[in-house]
């Protein structure tokens, strides 16, 4: 009969084996997984910011891709899911871009038209 330390070193050992086979196979779902969180994070600043309004088919795009990347998991096609959810995430990033963009040539012109009308009232009361 084994002795009670050599069951314990049995099953730390088996557990370790089993643990690093598991984490080897986890890890290549993990980096999609993450990745895809992260373009699901990004394409949800990018609608907040008004992205559908302002960049709607960089957004768009964004989001087919991220469908793409979630279907290729599925299929196990970690590597063309990885590269999906990267290329979703700078889509959205380009239509928050275009979004603040957009907004800042809008305050910017608010502001113009601020400026020639004080002009205007500058130029009424030196008369």
């Amino acid at each position: 009969m084994m002795s009670k330390d050599t069951i314990v070193s049995i099953i730390v050992g088996a557990s370790l084996v089993f643990g690093v086979t598991i984490m080897g196979c986890a890890g290549n779902v993990a980096v999609p997984a993450e990745k895809i969180a992260n373009a699901e994070r990004s394409i949800y600043d990018a609608r907040v910011g008004n992205a559908s309004v302002n960049a709607p088919l960089d957004l768009r795009l964004s989001e087919d891709k991220l469908v793409a990347a979630k279907l290729a998991i599925v299929q196990k096609e970690y590597e063309k899911a990885t590269r999906l959810a990267d290329e979703a995430i700078l889509d959205a990033e380009v239509a928050k871009a275009k979004t603040q963009a957009a907004k800042a040539k809008k305050i910017s012109s608010e502001m113009r038209e601020n400026i020639d009308a004080m002009a205007r009232e500058i130029e009424r009361t030196q008369r």
